[in-house]
């Protein structure tokens, strides 16, 4: 049997994926045409999206303009995926709901409690108890009691209320007292269930829920309780009833326009005028139940209201018509069509009764022989379900015996509990003293790992001697070193200078040795002089006091000015050349630092060269960004094992130079400074060639 009135719970209709999606809302006359051209339109917009917020919304409209068809579960199963895929819980929600709606209403159980299942897995993964959650539950057990196993449906409802009781979850204490209406329902016991409806429609009032579902759930109690009101209630409750059915109807409708939702309201109005048909046949109101069947007749082949419950109750009405005002052929035709799709024993007793009144015995004995059939199978299951109360009245006796000797086991753990209680406490007493023994132990231990330490540093502070020892000996044998190197290079230009500079007074000597004497106090003069600033100058960079004064120079310039002051030392039959490159350079750097490491560089290979060219020249490297200066000279050269020697303080290849082998190592120190490397070609073999880097920012 199908839901008796379309259940169509949107517990999450404030979900954020159907803001903003125009929807066009089914009226009551809607047509076949317009749910076709709609669903052309939702199929059009699916072919042009890939993005989930958009397509959930449109699936879930294909859903509901496909209700009940199997094309349904084809729009919200890719619905479903695509909710797992982005990982919106309210559409997960949404989407499950609307599949156990569908295998309800189509008696699936086992497809219910499949898609039930995987609700109740993201419910317990979030930790949450949904309102989709009791949806399921009540879809579980009505399904039980279409089944009419009323005693498994009686009991999902009680583990349904005894949940919502303990979570005080008032929308799931609502779905219960709907599950338990219907049962009294089934069973004929209207009254109770009319004050079941009665108690949810109270506590539909109360619960917090989007206001279309509340709007449903109050057309759908009012719906129940309108049909066992028209059997044994009043009639002036009765007509109450069905006003405040009309009312509930009228006020989904205000909702629906105003939220865009779907909803077969027509289906409801179709109801409405049958209850009101029978209510007046009841009644022996024929007229006016004539003119209520002609309300219910605008509903008839519309594809959007029908199904077979409400097709099924406008023809049972018209058969209690036809009845009413004496035709009986034409109520034994209606019914006749009642029973191709449902056999119930109200309407075998109706038919049978009819079949009676014409005289027709024999086969109304034939309806009441099936009928007898049918009252006494449901006698039958009547006295299994009385067997299982005995049953259980039995298991409750057996409870009281396990009462009792709960109740002696339970003094016995009493016992047990007191004899733990005190072992607790010596083991807590037990605890503490391992507790104190072992802060006293990791004290005892953090004190030998303080001394262990404090022994590595003594021992590291004594290494540590011993290496400052050994550097303070080095650096008194260098010291000691540099004393000697100065002293003998100091004395052998102070000694020419004493010697010559008596023969120049000596009025014996004639003028041209005079000025021989003279240059050579001069060139010893300037040799000294140059070993002072030297010195003067390696001191100053290790100590960090020579400024440096950078600015943009340019390079050809510098070379130049170094190339002057080096050409009077230039021996006979050497030339001195200067090869630039082609792209004028100007150069970020300090220009009296960079002439004296050109000057260093050209005045050793003055020293070196006798014969031959000195050559100064520079080259621009792109790629590198740097600027490549060499001075290539064509002397004696240097071996390659002393290539690396060149550039230690006081190292000197030829003792008989002049020099004291400062000037490499102090153009190393100066070269680092301005972001160059001073370097010596190991391919050239012609002579010695010196190679400084200087870095250079091409102009964009």
């Amino acid at each position: 049997m199908k839901d008796k009135n379309g259940y169509r719970n949107k517990s999450l209709l404030a979900m954020l994926f159907l803001c903003g999606l125009l929807l066009l809302s089914l009226s009551v006359g809607a047509s076949d045409d317009q749910v076709a051209h709609e669903t052309d339109s939702m199929r059009s917009v699916l072919s042009q999206s890939t993005d989930a917020r958009v397509i959930i919304p449109v699936l879930l409209r294909l859903a509901d303009l496909n209700e009940q068809k199997e094309e349904s579960v084809v729009w919200l199963e890719r619905c479903y995926q695509e909710a797992v895929r982005i990982d919106s819980v309210p559409a997960i929600y949404m989407t499950l709901l609307k599949l156990s709606q569908y295998y309800y209403n189509d008696n699936n159980r086992d497809s219910l409690l499949y898609w039930g299942t995987k609700i109740d897995s993201v419910s317990k993964r979030h930790n949450e108890y949904p309102n989709v959650l009791f949806d399921f539950k009540s879809f579980s057990c009505q399904t039980l009691l279409w089944a009419r196993d009323y005693e498994m449906a009686l009991n999902e409802a009680k583990n349904e209320y005894r949940l919502a009781s303990e979570l005080k979850h008032s929308y799931g204490l609502l779905r219960c007292t709907e599950s338990l209406g219907l049962i009294y329902q089934a069973i004929r016991r209207d009254s109770d269930a009319i004050v079941a409806f009665q108690e949810g429609l109270d506590l539909n009032e109360k619960v917090n829920c989007p206001e279309m579902v509340k709007a449903e759930t109050k057309v759908r109690l009012s719906s129940y309780q309108s049909e066992c009101a028209i059997r044994v209630s009043p009639p002036e409750q009765t007509e109450e009833i069905l006003a405040h059915y009309k009312k509930a109807i009228e006020a989904i409708g205000e909702v629906s326009e105003r939220t865009g939702a779907v909803y077969k309201i027509g289906r409801d109005y179709w109801l409405l005028y049958c209850f009101y048909a029978d209510f007046y046949i009841r009644e022996h109101q024929p007229d006016k139940a004539k003119l209520a069947l002609s309300e219910a007749a605008k509903y008839v082949g519309n594809n959007l209201t029908e199904d077979d419950y409400v097709l099924n109750t406008y023809l049972a009405a018209q058969a209690h018509y036809y009845k009413e005002i004496g035709d009986l052929p034409m109520a034994i035709k209606l019914i006749d069509k009642v029973f191709e799709t449902e056999c119930i024993i109200a309407d075998l007793q109706f038919k049978a009764d009819i079949l009676q009144e014409e005289g027709k015995l024999k086969e109304a004995l034939v309806l009441y022989d099936k009928l007898y059939g049918m009252v006494s199978e449901r006698n039958k299951e009547t006295f299994f379900r009385q067997i299982n109360q005995l049953r259980t009245l039995h298991e409750l006796n057996g409870q009281e015996e396990q009462k009792h000797e709960m109740k002696v086991n339970n003094e016995r753990m009493e016992q047990k509990q007191h004899l733990l209680l005190f072992f607790t406490v010596v083991a807590f007493l037990l605890i503490i003293l391992i507790y104190v023994l072992f802060r006293y132990y990791q004290r005892a231990r953090r004190l030998k790992n303080e001394l262990l330490v404090e022994k590595q540093n003594l021992l590291e502070s004594q290494n540590n001697l011993k290496c400052e020892k050994v550097k303070a000996e080095e650096a008194s044998r260098m010291k000691s070193a540099f004393v000697a190197n100065m002293s003998h290079e100091i004395r052998t230009p102070l000694n020419a200078i004493v010697g010559f500079s008596g023969l120049l007074v000596d009025e014996s000597s004639d003028p041209e040795e005079r000025g021989e004497y003279a240059s050579v106090v001069h060139n010893n003069t300037e040799q000294l002089l140059n070993l002072v600033n030297d010195v003067l100058d390696l001191s100053r960079m290790e100590t960090g006091d020579l400024n440096f004064k950078f600015g943009d120079y340019s390079l050809q310039e510098c070379c130049q000015s170094a190339l002057d002051s080096i050409r009077h030392r230039v021996p006979e039959g050497v030339k001195l050349t200067f090869t630039p490159d082609t792209v004028p350079v100007i150069l970020h750097t300090d220009t009296l630092r960079l002439q004296q490491i050109l000057t260093n560089l050209l005045t050793n290979s003055t020293k070196f060269t006798s014969e031959g060219e000195i050559n100064l020249s520079y080259k621009v490297d792109k790629e590198g960004k740097q600027v490549r200066i060499a001075v290539t000279d064509t002397g004696c050269g240097i071996p390659k094992e002393k290539q690396a020697a060149v550039f230690r303080r006081f190292e000197k290849l030829d003792d008989y130079k002049a020099g004291a082998g400062l000037g490499l190592s102090i153009c190393t120190l100066i070269a680092d400074r301005l972001g160059g490397v001073l370097s010596i070609d190991p391919d050239y073999e012609e002579g010695a060639r010196f190679i400084f880097t200087h870095p250079y920012d091409m102009p964009s």
